[in-house]
């Protein structure tokens, strides 16, 4: 009997849904079902795990699924202060008892953790959402609207980044001496990585004064004497891409538009 016979049938179903988690290199595997299950030479662990409906509807924006889980669960682990900066994919396969035939029911990513006492709920989109879609056009304005280090930008983030051991940390402040060089400001608004358990985390740099870095959330992984790569940030503006980055040519703003409004009733433009 096949996978699609046993799906319909009303005496000779017996499904079990497998859920893989990948975030970097890391993976955890868990089933619904009440006991482990082996699937392509890894092993699924048996867990209280629930979901929500997967529906499909004309727009992928809100075909999302929920995911229960107890709050103790490895995976969710390191939602618990702040999403991790890495995505974190999910698929589910589903297949029936003693039957080898395996079919991907779902795939996307988690957006975010939802802690409601001893569960975690997890909010998951789809795939498609990934696609490209219409989005806002560019704007006629005086900063330059492209990403730092985007393709539009063409800025090197190899180039100017700075490598530097960290010194201390307090919380969201980290301590790192290669900093202590550069004008005050130099990093903010641009991030910082490292390495955590074959993961690379990445955070956003808030303020950055001598040897001081305060990031937007807490480092996990982390730790005093570990290594850390500091990358510049950028206020948009022409003056700035010139001094720091060298990079006016790729400037995407109208930094000389005239500030007086010719149609603003005065009779003198």
């Amino acid at each position: 009997m096949t996978y699609a016979d046993r799906e319909i049938s009303t005496d000779a179903a017996s499904p079990v849904e497998l859920y893989e988690f990948r975030r970097g290199s890391g993976a955890w595997r868990y089933t619904s079902g009440s006991q482990d299950v082996v699937y392509n030479a890894f092993t699924y662990t048996a867990v209280l795990l629930k979901r929500g409906s997967i529906e499909q509807t004309n727009e992928i924006g809100r075909a999302g699924l929920k995911i229960t889980l107890a709050r103790d669960v490895e995976v969710v682990g390191e939602f618990i202060a702040t999403p991790p900066s890495e995505v974190t994919l999910l698929t589910v396969y589903r297949q029936h008892r003693n039957d080898p035939e395996t079919a991907v029911v779902w795939m996307g990513r988690v957006l975010n953790a939802e802690w409601r006492g001893s569960e975690v709920e997890l909010n998951c989109e789809p795939v498609y959402t990934s696609l490209q879609r219409t989005g806002l056009r560019r704007l006629y304005q005086r900063n330059c609207p492209h990403v730092l280090y985007g393709g539009l930008c063409q800025a090197s983030p190899i180039v100017h980044r700075v490598q530097g051991t960290v010194g201390s940390i307090a919380g969201t402040v980290v301590s790192v001496p290669a900093a202590a060089g550069f004008a005050p400001g130099h990093f903010a608004g641009g991030f910082a990585t490292w390495s955590a358990s074959g993961i690379t985390e990445k955070r956003m740099i808030l303020a950055h004064s001598a040897d001081s870095i305060t990031l937007a959330a807490a480092p996990p992984g982390l730790s005093v004497g570990a290594t850390i790569v500091l990358y510049p940030g950028c206020d948009h503006t022409l003056a700035t891409c010139e001094s720091k980055f060298g990079n006016s040519a790729n400037f995407g703003g109208f930094p000389f538009t005239p500030t007086k409004n010719p149609f603003g009733g005065s009779p003198i433009y």
